[in-house]
């Protein structure tokens, strides 16, 4: 508790010194939300800074509004949050990732994917949207081969510094290998994720569970 108040002071100290940053706006509007008014924080404060969010950048400040009415379960309202959100900023991936992540998670997959469909539209070199995509038909088991065949453009292409690293690309497409039934190919993904990022342990139990 001692750990957590002395978090949101820093969270404060950082707004207090740069009124204008956004990043720092947001953590201290995502720690509030989540913390009881014993830790400083309640969904009065929270609401008050995503205010101010949303004066100075509306794609941030309607996610984390979104954000704020998952937390109520108001699904219907994080949803037109989310929307808005990307309304207000439409090649910004941050209202696209959290309005993909509501929809799977209420098995909304075909919604889902328009999400994207529309990101690659914008974007036709989008790995962040070839990614998702793989990741919505790894959770409903639907167009598992475009799945790989977005990923392995995705890996063709120069990595992007806000797109998901190779190393992830790579694991995402051993998901789908393996959810084809095929392991070799799976673990030959694995192994070359493991290669570009050695430190996974996760990783190294799936492959040893991929080569048995």
């Amino acid at each position: 508790m001692h750990l957590a108040r002395k978090a949101r002071a820093c969270f404060a100290k950082a707004v207090e010194l740069d009124p204008s940053n956004v990043a720092a706006l947001s953590d201290l509007a995502r720690y509030d939300m989540q913390a009881p008014a014993l830790l400083g924080g309640g969904k009065k404060k929270a609401r008050d800074i995503i205010a101010r969010v949303l004066a100075l950048d509306p794609a941030r400040g309607h996610v984390l509004m979104g954000e704020l009415a998952e937390r109520d379960k108001n699904w219907s309202e994080a949803e037109a949050e989310y929307r808005r959100a990307i309304a207000a900023a439409p090649a910004d991936v941050r209202g696209r990732l959290a309005l993909s992540a509501l929809l799977v998670a209420r098995k909304s997959y075909a919604d889902a994917r328009r999400v994207w469909t529309e990101a690659l539209e914008l974007d036709p070199g989008s790995a962040v949207a070839d990614y998702e995509m793989a990741g919505i038909a790894l959770a409903s088991n639907e167009d598992l081969v475009a799945a790989v065949r977005g990923l392995e453009q995705a890996l063709a292409r120069p990595p992007h510094p806000d797109g998901p690293s190779p190393a992830a690309l790579h694991e995402r497409l051993a998901l789908v290998y393996e959810k084809l039934g095929q392991k070799r190919e799976a673990a030959a993904e694995l192994q070359t994720a493991l290669a570009l990022e050695p430190g996974r342990a996760d990783w190294v139990k799936r492959l040893a569970r991929l080569e048995k």
